[in-house]
């Protein structure tokens, strides 16, 4: 792969917590919780391989509560390493949502910033070190990059797709290497079904994924159970032809912490999955919510 001059691969990190991270596979999910939620998200995969892939996300999305309307705003920072190349995702979502057949209807676009870099420091030559397709030295090169989106929610339901890096773009690294993003689709839904147990619900969802070449669908089963103000989940997910993943975890204080683990079912080896953790947090946000106080006269008691 290095031999050539251009560069191409699947873009966008998978999480295994992909179904609470509406913001960052889709423009329209910022806002989508109805409150200030923020998370951090790292991806150690193929462990125990050298020079294998980690990626880290920091995330924050919320409705904008001081304008009229519902409008929502979400930025994120990714950072994806493998072996030589660095990759930064910076982007910024905008989403503006109105009511649709007793659910909402969220419209987004994202504005984003592609920076790559290819450290050849720990490359070993094994022939020809003067190969002009390796660079010498440290290079890199950034470009802009968009993305669009819907989203829409019902009390029981969701679902949306989102178009990301539309404009396909190409970083130049250097004289001799680029590296081309493709654009993809994502596809999302998901649902709640509460039980007759009032403290256990299930939460189905798919996540499918595609850039016209290859593609990856995510079939998860989750279920969450409510114990002294305190939700403890768990669940599988299901990828065909790719992998079974594994997750677990609670939420309490408004945070929460899960952990998850998936195992690649093409024969690598169940010691080589690939590690997923989530923190979150939520708060309401409503520091510019207008109301009235009501206060009982004093003269009207009398």
């Amino acid at each position: 792969m290095l031999a050539t001059t251009a560069v191409q691969a699947q873009y966008d990190v998978h999480f295994t917590h992909y179904w609470n991270m509406q913001n960052f596979y889709n423009p329209a999910g910022a806002g989508a919780t109805g409150k200030l939620h923020a998370f951090i998200a790292y991806s150690n995969q193929l462990t125990g391989f050298e020079n294998n892939p980690k990626s880290m996300l920091i995330n924050a999305d919320a409705r904008l509560t001081m304008l009229p309307g519902d409008h929502s705003a979400g930025f994120g920072i990714l950072n994806d390493q493998i072996g030589i190349f660095t990759h930064q995702h910076l982007f910024l979502n905008y989403a503006y949502a109105f009511k649709l057949f007793g659910g909402r209807l969220a419209i987004g676009a994202q504005l984003g910033l592609v920076n790559a870099k290819i450290d050849p420091s720990d490359l070993e030559f094994g022939g020809d070190a003067s190969d002009p397709a390796f660079p010498k030295s440290e290079v890199d090169g950034n470009t802009f990059d968009f993305g669009a989106g819907l989203l829409y929610q019902h009390k029981y339901f969701y679902t949306g797709i989102s178009a990301l890096h539309i404009n396909a773009p190409l970083v130049e690294l250097g004289e001799t290497n680029e590296i081309q993003v493709d654009p993809y689709l994502n596809f999302t839904a998901g649902g709640n079904i509460p039980l007759k147990n009032p403290l256990i619900s299930i939460q189905p969802s798919l996540q499918v994924m595609t850039d016209f070449v290859s593609w990856r669908a995510d079939i998860t089963a989750r279920g969450s159970y409510n114990f002294r103000e305190k939700i403890f989940f768990g669940g599988v997910t299901y990828s065909p032809s790719t992998s079974v993943a594994l997750f677990l975890g609670a939420e309490f204080l408004n945070i929460t912490v899960s952990y998850g683990y998936e195992l690649f079912t093409s024969g690598l080896g169940a010691q080589n999955g690939s590690h997923d953790i989530y923190i979150g947090y939520e708060m309401d946000l409503d520091i510019f919510k207008k109301g009235k106080n009501k206060h009982n006269s004093i003269r009207i008691l009398e």
